[in-house]
């Protein structure tokens, strides 16, 4: 029995298996995985977050793939991160989980005082800007929009820029299901202490946008029968929105005197502020 399957035996007799949805943990993590592999360019040295790990179901196939890199997995409540802990950390020794002291109405009863809990602040401190990739599946579905809006920026400043999100949702369409669907002027619906939060796209838009992120690819999931809008190859039964975070000029950057510090720039009639987003940046141009 290889690493990986050891662990998902011991998430099939888990009772914590149910906490995340039931079902077979190993055909979930394959699938959670493949969706990702085949969208994003995915690198065995990349630095990777799954956010809202569980029990570390997308985890394992990731710490497994990152042959140099890191997997690091977050979770709000105590038993799914000591879980994490025994079963991949204790075997995939690029992996490490940690508990942070949010709240959340879907899993509040899972949730109580512990001294393996982090605060969020910390969380963020050690680690901001440093992940390729944030991955959060079957989080943002148990959200409403501030909790949306708070995550997103969170997430923002703990991804690198030029770094990606690759996040499940639930989002409104006519394709939906009718006890699913918003009603016009409807932008949001909790449908059962967010265990189901569906959002319309246009609120999405708008939330992403104020979290200075962007939008690159959304697909919608076989959760629904007729399947519109499919832009990602392979399958998922949520729907997957792909979030981008640009390269942030400095404060500092003054296009005049770039331009007067780098002649070939200016000869060659580019703008400067793209010229530093795509090249300048790498190749170390002065800005002073």
């Amino acid at each position: 029995m290889s690493m990986a399957e050891a662990i998902f035996e011991a998430m099939r007799q888990s009772e914590m298996n149910t906490w995340v949805g039931g079902a077979n943990p190993a055909e979930i993590s394959w699938e959670n995985f493949a969706c990702v592999l085949d969208n994003l360019s995915l690198r065995p040295s990349d630095r990777v977050l799954d956010f809202g790990c569980g029990i570390g179901r997308t985890s394992v196939p990731i710490a497994n793939f990152l042959s140099i890199g890191e997997l690091v997995g977050v979770d709000i409540v105590p038993a799914q991160i000591r879980f994490c802990r025994a079963e991949i950390a204790s075997r995939f020794r690029n992996a490490s989980f940690y508990c942070t002291n949010a709240r959340n109405p879907h899993y509040d009863r899972l949730i109580s005082e512990n001294d393996i809990v982090i605060s969020e602040d910390d969380f963020l401190k050690n680690h901001a800007a440093s992940f390729d990739l944030v991955v959060a599946y079957s989080v943002f579905t148990h959200f409403d929009p501030p909790m949306a809006a708070k995550y997103l920026s969170f997430l923002k400043q703990l991804t690198k820029e030029d770094g990606w999100l690759f996040l499940s949702w639930f989002f409104d369409h006519k394709a939906n299901p009718s006890d699913r669907r918003l009603s016009n002027g409807e932008d949001f619906r909790d449908l059962g202490n967010l265990a189901f939060a569906l959002f319309s796209p246009q609120l999405f838009e708008e939330l992403v946008a104020d979290a200075g992120l962007q939008i690159r690819r959304v697909t919608y999931g076989y959760w629904r029968e007729g399947r519109p809008n499919v832009t990602l190859k392979g399958e998922h039964p949520q729907d997957i929105a792909i979030l981008y975070r640009p390269i942030e000029l400095p404060v500092d950057f003054d296009p005049v005197r770039y331009l007067e510090l780098h002649r070939d720039v200016a000869e060659a009639g580019v703008d400067p502020v793209r010229h530093y987003l795509d090249h300048g940046r790498r190749e170390g141009r002065r800005l002073r």
